[in-house]
């Protein structure tokens, strides 16, 4: 999960996590950073604005330096950075043009990255999460605080990625919104305990295999949680190739919804 390496991951897990629509959580992904730096946002109220925003920028270039600055990764971080810096300074009604912008820029430097998916899907992940996310939360004001805000990112984020998924992959994860609901959660702890258990078990062996007994914990949770719902009957299904007009429509009666739910907040 922190380094996005796949190559130890048995096969079935790997299928488990596609069905299900978290393979996400265990790559290198502008979703995964931002979920990190949603967490860091999470500590303003006991850090306070100036501290928290240096915690999350150095959070974000750890994280970028860690997994060997790969080009999705540096895209994704590049967009959080200026999206949740505009969040952290209390311009959240103007996090969406920031976001914009900075996509804009960077697609000037590479025209390219528009028709390549992992810039889609990072861009759209951290929109979702970013500024989706905290319109949904308003709207979702009922639910308990505890399960609010991760019910709000994972539909944030599942709703903008669909149409990628299912228009290059061809198959669309029914259980993916529950799946994701009941493990996201769990990815802000993991990383942030596994950078520490990294950190440690460099120092001490003895100091790493004792502070990974928690990541462990909350993993086998993950794993168990996403076995169960890939058994479920139909928790994935084949999406027959779409025109691509058919998606565009659905993100314009997206947007049409989130703006009408951000004038409304």
């Amino acid at each position: 999960i922190l380094l996005g390496t796949q190559s130890n991951l048995p096969t079935v897990l790997k299928n488990d996590l596609k069905t299900t629509s978290t393979i996400h959580m265990v790559v290198v992904s502008g979703q995964n950073l931002s979920i990190l730096a949603g967490f860091m946002i999470c500590m303003v109220t006991f850090l306070g604005r100036k501290k928290t925003v240096f915690m999350t920028l150095f959070v974000i270039v750890f994280y970028s330096l860690l997994t060997g600055l790969g080009v999705p990764v540096l895209r994704a971080a590049i967009m959080a950075v200026f999206a949740y810096l505009a969040q952290i300074l209390g311009k959240d009604r103007s996090g969406w043009w920031v976001l914009l912008v900075t996509a804009g820029l960077m697609l000037i430097y590479n025209p390219n990255w528009l028709l390549n998916i992992s810039f889609q899907l990072s861009f759209l992940a951290i929109f979702g999460v970013v500024v989706a996310s905290p319109i949904l939360a308003q709207v979702l004001k009922r639910v308990p605080e505890i399960l609010k805000q991760d019910l709000a990112t994972t539909i944030s984020a599942q709703a903008l990625v669909l149409p990628i998924i299912a228009y290059n992959f061809n198959q669309i994860s029914l259980a993916g919104v529950f799946a994701n609901i009941l493990v996201l959660w769990t990815m802000p702890l993991v990383m942030v305990s596994g950078i520490i258990t990294l950190i440690l078990g460099t120092i001490n062996p003895v100091l790493g295999q004792i502070s990974g007994l928690f990541p462990g914990i909350l993993l086998t949770y993950f794993v168990d949680i996403v076995s169960v719902f890939a058994k479920l009957p139909g928790a994935s299904v084949a999406v027959r190739e779409t025109s691509i007009l058919l998606w565009i429509g659905y993100y314009l009666m997206l947007g049409a919804l989130i703006v009408i739910l951000y004038r409304n907040d």
